[in-house]
């Protein structure tokens, strides 16, 4: 009797496909640092997107399925990871600190930027592809489309600015003080 170990062998097809998994996530690992070309590159992308679809003169149904996930990635973008609202300590609800001597809670995103970009990117890219085939093409009076999706867009926005006025929190750090480190005396 022979008393040795096999380990079954991965096979050709699946060790191609590990390793174009491990190459795509190479490419995704180069382009983290670089925010603002990969958001130039998306832009690129839904202008892509758009242009084929007003030369094309079809496409709306995938068109507004597309800027209805985009807002909802954008809600996500905005909102805190831990719910203010959900969290409730006192009378008035939890809030992020405004004085000195407070706890300091940094904004952390539900959806962090890359994670965004990238579901961005994905989407668009998917959207292309959804236009290269007719039966994606649904007859659809787009003016209808156009005035949902704006209806939408600003009832959203205008719950989503209510609740980081009432929580007090900015999820944009342009504007937002930079403190530096004061030089210690030895």
């Amino acid at each position: 009797m022979m008393n040795e170990e096999t380990t079954p062998s991965k096979n050709v097809v699946t060790q191609f496909f590990i390793r174009i998994s491990q190459l795509y996530q190479l490419q995704l690992d180069r382009w983290t640092p670089h925010t603002k070309l990969r958001w130039a590159g998306a832009i690129v992308l839904v202008l892509a997107f758009l242009l084929r679809v007003f030369t094309k003169q079809g496409w709306y149904i995938v068109t507004y399925a597309l800027g209805i996930y985009h807002l909802n990635l954008f809600i996500a973008f905005l909102t805190p990871k831990i719910d203010p609202a959900l969290d409730l300590d006192d009378d008035q609800g939890p809030e992020l600190p405004t004085k000195a001597n407070e706890e300091f809670r940094p904004f952390i995103r539900r959806l962090p930027e890359f994670k965004f970009w990238y579901a961005v990117s994905k989407s668009t890219v998917i959207g292309i592809i959804c236009t290269c085939f007719d039966f994606f093409n649904v007859p659809v009076f787009w003016p209808i489309l156009v005035m949902y999706f704006i209806t939408l867009f600003c009832i959203t926005m205008k719950r989503q600015i209510k609740h980081m006025i009432k929580y007090r929190y900015l999820p944009f750090t342009h504007s937002k003080p930079r403190y530096q480190a004061v030089p210690t005396e030895k």
